[in-house]
């Protein structure tokens, strides 16, 4: 890859693989895509004013009118990565680099990971489902961005004096090459349970997309969570590598959680690690936070840091956006958003609540459209099986009929619910019914300002309606 840009030359201004963003003396990359063949715009591109192009080599003639540099290349998208990389002066080769991956717990973990180091004064950019950036982030699309972008967004950290960078890193993005050229230091592995089949097909497709992290050339410690079953297959895996592997846990672990207490505002354990142990109070709720602290710790630990400076930081560190993000009052019904969505995390949060409910659990829930429907059956009985109550409603339906959705989730309900497609009104509904003892949880959405319908983004907040509702409480 280094010899085709070196033989294009050094004069170009950028990088791209969509002829609708190409710039000016730019370089193009053209290949097929999932939904289009990015070769078919090679015209537009030039018109542009690309002035190189490196295209799939495989099916494809290169026509003569095209009078620009121009280099085949198999396999191009998943050497993107590659080309990005170099375009882009290799910015991760200078920069300390964390990768976190698993089904539930990477955003919270990625935040108070960064959010920690830029405590003990180093300063950290994020990339993930939140955003980019270095403390006020930048909206994108997905967790991980595409190749092209993760390069780019790493070049503007370098340039900026960032010195490290914590990333989501999905299995989306893993299966896609979009993590490709990135050299990471450091991977952490949380959870594995079901999510993304319509995409994975089956657990062993998901896991082998997950465990491609941890088989980067530049990666030296694994973080791994040792209670969690894929967690030991994982840790087995590098048995025969020369990458350290640093586990945590609470039945297990180099690093552990033990004498836990938990309440609706704050969390406490005892850490030990090796032959010391460290008393943690921190503003977080539930075990699934216990587990998401230890692999912040962890690769914290990993990462060179003190263990010490770290454990003075982790009571400082802040709400994460609708992550159990608590909202009401002690004259109304506490109230949790959070993006459960998965039956693994919804079963968890819901859990938690239950245990701390003096009143009524209240749950208030749909499920994604175009998406795995299996899920729709397992998020029915967890909710069945916990809350004292459930409100059933529209989430992202996406191209899907709403109320079809809905159907198949409360096949599968057992005790009280109700069906409340307009997920404004579930939330009102919820919250008017409601004890000022009882807790709310709404889940699915979390931190998302929008629901997609139909292939529209149209502004919605849970956060908004839920204080709009409040602000109109009676105490019942």
């Amino acid at each position: 890859m280094k010899s085709v840009l070196k033989k294009i030359g050094h004069n170009l201004s950028d990088i791209s693989n969509d002829s609708r963003h190409v710039k000016k003396d730019s370089l193009f990359l053209a290949y097929p895509g999932t939904l289009t063949d990015g070769r078919k715009y090679i015209a537009e591109a030039l018109k542009k004013g690309a002035k190189a192009v490196v295209y799939e080599k495989k099916n494809f003639t290169w026509q003569k009118s095209w009078n620009v540099p121009h280099f085949p290349i198999n396999d191009l998208k998943n050497n993107e990565g590659e080309i990005a990389h170099i375009f882009f002066k290799k910015p991760s080769k200078e920069l300390l680099t964390i990768g976190i991956t698993g089904t539930n717990g990477k955003t919270s973990s990625a935040y108070w990971m960064s959010e920690i180091q830029n405590l003990l004064g180093k300063k950290t950019g994020l990339i993930g489902t939140l955003g980019y950036g270095y403390k006020k982030l930048k909206p994108h699309i997905y967790t991980t961005p595409d190749a092209i972008s993760n390069h780019r967004i790493l070049k503007e950290f370098k340039a900026t004096k960032i010195k490290s960078v914590v990333m989501e890193v999905s299995s989306h993005a893993l299966s896609q090459g979009r993590a490709n050229g990135i050299l990471f230091d450091i991977a952490i592995f949380t959870n594995l349970s079901r999510d993304h089949l319509d995409y994975h097909l089956n657990f062993k497709n998901y896991f082998d997309a997950k465990k491609k992290l941890f088989h980067f050339p530049s990666l030296k410690v694994a973080v791994i969570n040792s209670d969690d079953t894929y967690g030991k297959k994982l840790k087995s895996s590098l048995v025969k590598t020369k990458i350290k592997v640093l586990t945590y846990g609470i039945k297990s672990g180099d690093i552990r959680a033990t004498h836990i207490e938990y309440s609706l505002v704050s969390t406490t354990f005892q850490l030990r690690i090796k032959k010391e142990t460290y008393k943690i109070k921190a503003p977080v709720v539930g075990e699934f936070n216990v587990y998401n602290l230890l692999a912040v710790i962890s690769g914290l630990v990993a990462s060179g840091f003190s263990i010490q400076k770290v454990v003075k930081q982790v009571s400082h560190i802040s709400q994460v956006p609708g992550r159990m993000e608590r909202l009401g009052t002690k004259n109304t019904p506490q109230i949790f958003i959070d993006y459960a969505h998965t039956p693994d995390a919804l079963r968890k949060v819901l859990v938690t609540l239950k245990d701390k409910t003096d009143g009524k659990l209240i749950c208030v829930f749909g499920c994604g459209g175009d998406r795995d429907k299996g899920k729709r059956k397992e998020m029915a009985k967890a909710a069945s099986e916990i809350a004292d109550t459930n409100f059933i409603t529209s989430d992202n339906p996406r191209s899907e009929n709403p109320k079809k959705i809905i159907s198949e989730i409360s096949n599968s309900m057992k005790g009280p619910y109700k069906i409340e497609i307009d997920r404004h009104k579930a939330i009102l509904k919820a919250i008017e019914q409601a004890k000022k003892q009882d807790i709310i949880l709404i889940a699915g959405k979390g931190h998302e300002t929008y629901q997609e319908i139909n292939g529209v983004r149209h502004p919605f907040s849970d956060q908004r309606y839920v204080r709009k509702a409040l602000k109109n409480y009676k105490t019942n």
